[in-house]
């Protein structure tokens, strides 16, 4: 599910909402919460209570009370509750025309030569001085004062510089690459992401492209349609999951974006001319 919609549909009266920027206070009192989601827009999640570990496609990240991370539009992710205590963190989505202008604000230069080069993830620890801001951020939840939308934009163009500050400074200005980017390398999107159990529109939507210009983009880079393409992928990761590592073929299928184990059977015996329990033959 799209991480910014759930938070429109579902937490209304624990969000400020405006078209460009969103602010939002999430709660979950389940131990071992999970829950998978795309981002549509760049996030600054900020926990202040519990601990979490995201599954992304670069590997695994925990983040505990008093951390907090940015992660740029286009990623799908598992996250993960974990430990007894309750979880709850502060969220601000912001479309990259705000994340250009507040980048473009910014006292250094992004070498866009690198930006296929910077991680999706940027993770940090809240000093006291990023605490007070925050602390501010959570009294606009409360009080829902006027110009929300430039409140908040100042709030979060604060955070950015404070972040710079830190010793954490060089890391974050190639991370700010990624934010800035309105385009996703289709080639590369998609090897990172043809297992993600997806709609075309979704996928569409992630690369910062309409559905009619993925397409025909998809065409000219693979040659083949979209489903065929990713049908074919899965199958073949699917294969090697369960001759090179031992999974069963539920386990695989389901691994690999299938949603049930008869159509993979079926893509897997157009594919390879005999059923995926006989691999070993």
């Amino acid at each position: 599910m799209d991480a910014l919609e759930y938070v429109k549909l579902n937490l209304k009266d624990d969000s400020i909402i405006t078209d460009d920027i969103v602010l939002a206070r999430f709660c979950s009192v389940q131990s071992n919460y999970k829950h998978s989601s795309y981002v549509s827009s760049n996030l600054l999640n900020i926990v202040y209570k519990g601990k979490k570990i995201l599954h992304t496609k670069d590997g695994n990240i925990e983040i505990k009370a008093g951390e907090a991370f940015f992660i740029t539009k286009g990623e799908y992710i598992m996250s993960e509750v974990i430990g007894d205590s309750d979880y709850e963190c502060l969220l601000i989505f912001f479309d990259h025309d705000k994340a250009r202008k507040l980048i473009s604000d910014l006292p250094f230069k992004l070498n866009n030569n690198n930006s296929n080069k910077t991680q999706n993830v940027f993770k940090f620890e809240v000093d006291d001085s990023l605490q007070n801001t925050i602390d501010t951020l959570k009294n606009y939840l409360e009080n829902r004062p006027k110009f929300s939308d430039e409140l908040i934009t100042l709030k979060l163009k604060e955070l950015i510089f404070l972040v710079l500050g830190t010793n954490l400074k060089e890391n974050f200005i190639r991370f700010c690459q990624n934010l800035t980017l309105d385009k996703t390398d289709l080639k590369s999107f998609m090897e990172n992401n043809f297992e993600k159990n997806l709609t075309l529109e979704e996928y569409a939507k992630l690369s910062g492209r309409s559905l009619s210009g993925f397409k025909s983009e998809f065409n000219s880079i693979f040659e083949e349609t979209p489903m065929q393409w990713i049908l074919k992928q899965r199958v073949q990761k699917a294969d090697f999951l369960i001759k090179e590592l031992g999974y069963d073929v539920g386990t695989a299928a389901l691994d690999v974006g299938f949603k049930t184990h008869s159509h993979f059977t079926r893509v897997y015996k157009k594919h390879y001319n005999k059923t995926p329990s006989l691999t070993d033959n």
